[in-house]
């Protein structure tokens, strides 16, 4: 498969169910935090802001939403995962997840946490 060229790309190139959550992810991602640029890096979108703030990428069986600086992210639903340095992200498993408010406050939070740090 070549590199996905764009965001758009990227969703159509996944298989069912993945392609779902990933495209609902995209949207939830750009309606969310619409300052945020979306690159592909690594053959997946990342959204930068002064550098990466989140990224999709695609399972075979879910979707993470990832956080660059997830370790610094307020978390009060407990739903990052990770034991890296500062990665963290959260597994999507159907389209339905990713209408949990709880995630929109993670990606509201990460730009607050990039936003800061650019400082």
């Amino acid at each position: 498969m070549a590199k996905p060229k764009d965001g758009d790309t990227y969703v159509r190139s996944l298989k069912a169910p993945v392609a779902a959550i990933a495209g609902e992810l995209r949207a939830m991602v750009r309606k969310t935090a619409p300052d945020l640029e979306e690159k592909i890096k690594y053959s997946f979108p990342h959204y930068d802001l002064d550098g990466t703030v989140v990224y999709i990428m695609a399972a075979s069986e879910h979707v993470d939403l990832g956080f660059y600086d997830g370790v610094d992210l307020k978390d009060p639903k407990k739903l990052l995962e990770g034991t890296g340095k500062r990665l963290r992200h959260v597994k999507i498993r159907t389209p339905g997840d990713v209408r949990n408010p709880a995630l929109k406050a993670l990606v509201k939070e990460a730009v607050k946490v990039r936003t800061q740090a650019a400082k």
